[in-house]
């Protein structure tokens, strides 16, 4: 009978641990200058605060910061600003300089993402210790637009999305780029913000969103241990954001199942939220809601002088319990209730106190692994950040606090770093894979090369039945050869059952 009860305790315990078990690569998050960061520890309490590099000015993590962590210890593995990718210690990584173009790169001082968020975020690459990093970049036919047409039509676009692989395993674990400014994405005019990732449902690969600039466009890429392909391109009605992109922030809620963009701000471009369902199997946006923000008149002397009473959509961020929407305006906070149907009756004010010359104005929303959301400073001259306590309670019950993080080195722009939420659960696997044993990364049967353009070999098959589907689950075709030609399908996403496993396939 002893026994038996120690059988329990034992199993208890292994069921607790995998519940308990957490991805720690959000672990640690830099903001600011000199690399301050902010260090949870998984549970409720406040984090650890501190810098990295206190003494090296010239190392600015602005408002494009991203960074990752070790998944199983939480210690931070590298940063990037946008611009140039770090490790730990301060140093660039091998071949990790000048990650934008040259003109770009050299338009000031001490190379920094300036005031953009989202303008850079880091991926796993598979389980082989390589990491994706994004980031936004200009041509140089662009980067003359901007230089020549200053104040024109308040176009400051990007028009090139891009990516670099850096393999951690080198340099006796400090990193090295191993490809560089990968394009997958140009001469298209994207918004300076808004670029965020959400795990595939199955759990290992990624849909990375990144929206256009004016026209509601969003250009959708399905990230691989392999390969980064354009997905799907999808332009909406509403809302028309209007050019002034300058700030605003792309979101995710808890499960990856609705997605959040808001932008814009003054009179000309009015403010816009825009809410989404999403779906993880196929990385399409529907059920869109466009969502009016109240004109806000906040202002100080300044404002008035510079005739921009209207303060700009800086952020917006789900509740941890997906109850709510917060939007952050350069001096005020909005929570939006998701479940209330009267879209008038959902928006609420969060009231605070009358800003002033030089006041703190907030920036874009980051959700802590602690359950509090911590808003970045889009400008002010104070020390400190504001965070919200309780995101899910409503209204006032929030407690939202204006200067509650002391940050000794954010006088100015300021945004956490744009990280991922690594612990998104996984869903139950999509059709084709539906009802299967599906294979991620650690296949039995073996197909190369994948991706291809000409033919696919398949190993370990032992002459079984192959059959091809696309992605909306149509089976194209079956055989028992253990090679098949893929000349004549179009580039993209298809899935190899044979037998009771599914092996994602790419032809490029």
């Amino acid at each position: 009978m002893k026994s038996n009860w120690i059988i329990v305790w034992i199993w208890i315990l292994i069921c607790s641990t995998q519940v308990n078990a957490q991805d720690k690569r959000g672990y640690t998050v830099i903001y600011g200058g000199s690399a301050n960061y902010l260090k949870f520890s998984g549970d409720t309490s406040m984090p650890q605060t501190g810098h990295y590099f206190p003494f090296v000015p010239i190392k600015i993590f602005g408002n494009a910061t991203s960074n990752i962590c070790d998944s199983v210890s939480g210690g931070l593995r590298m940063l990037c600003n946008g611009y140039i990718l770090y490790d730990t210690m301060g140093n660039i990584i091998e071949n990790g300089d000048s990650l934008v173009n040259t003109k770009l790169y050299n338009s000031n001082c001490c190379p920094s993402s300036g005031i953009y968020t989202q303008g850079s975020i880091i991926l796993p690459k598979g389980s082989s210790n390589q990491y994706y990093i994004f980031n936004i970049s200009v041509t140089d036919s662009m980067f003359t637009y901007w230089n020549t047409n200053p104040f024109g039509d308040g176009r400051f676009p990007f028009d090139i999305l891009q990516y670099h692989v850096v393999d951690m395993n080198a340099n006796a674990g400090m990193g090295k780029v191993i490809q560089k400014k990968k394009i997958i994405l140009e001469n298209e005019e994207l918004n300076i913000t808004g670029m965020m990732a959400c795990k595939h449902a199955n759990g290992y690969d990624w849909w990375l969103l990144k929206q256009g600039a004016n026209a509601n466009t969003v250009y959708t890429f399905l990230v691989t241990k392999d390969t980064v392909l354009l997905d799907t391109v999808q332009t909406f009605f509403v809302p028309i954001f209007g050019y002034y992109g300058i700030a605003g922030q792309s979101c995710f809620n808890s499960d990856g199942s609705k997605y959040a963009f808001a932008t814009g701000g003054y009179l000309s471009d009015g403010a816009h939220l825009f809410i989404a369902d999403f779906d993880r199997c196929y990385g399409i946006l529907s059920n869109v809601k466009e969502i009016k923000v109240p004109y806000d008149s906040t202002h100080t002397i300044l404002d008035t002088l510079w005739q921009c009473m209207d303060s700009l959509i800086t952020g917006v961020c789900f509740s941890p319990n997906d109850s709510f929407l917060y939007i952050s305006r350069r001096y005020n906070m909005y929570q939006y209730d998701l479940h209330e149907a009267d879209s008038l009756q959902a928006m609420y004010f969060i009231p605070q106190i009358p800003p002033v010359v030089g006041d703190v104005e907030k920036g874009h929303l980051q959700l802590g692994i602690d359950g509090r959301i911590y808003v970045g400073k889009l400008s002010g001259n104070g020390s400190y950040n504001s965070l919200i306590h309780k995101p899910n309670n409503k209204g006032m019950a929030s407690d939202f606090c204006k200067v509650c993080l002391y940050c000794d080195s954010c006088d100015y722009t300021v945004s956490l770093a744009n990280i991922p939420n690594f612990n998104m659960p996984k869903k139950e696997p999509c059709f084709p894979l539906s009802n299967e044993v599906v294979k991620g990364e650690k296949d039995e049967i073996e197909i190369f090369p994948n991706p291809t353009s000409t033919v696919f070999c398949i190993k370990n098959a032992n002459g079984n039945k192959k059959e091809l589907f696309n992605v909306l689950g149509e089976l194209l075709f079956s055989t028992k050869a253990d090679e098949i030609d893929v000349r004549h399908f179009a580039k993209g996403i298809y899935y190899l059952r044979c037998e009771n496993e599914v092996v994602k396939v790419v032809v490029e």
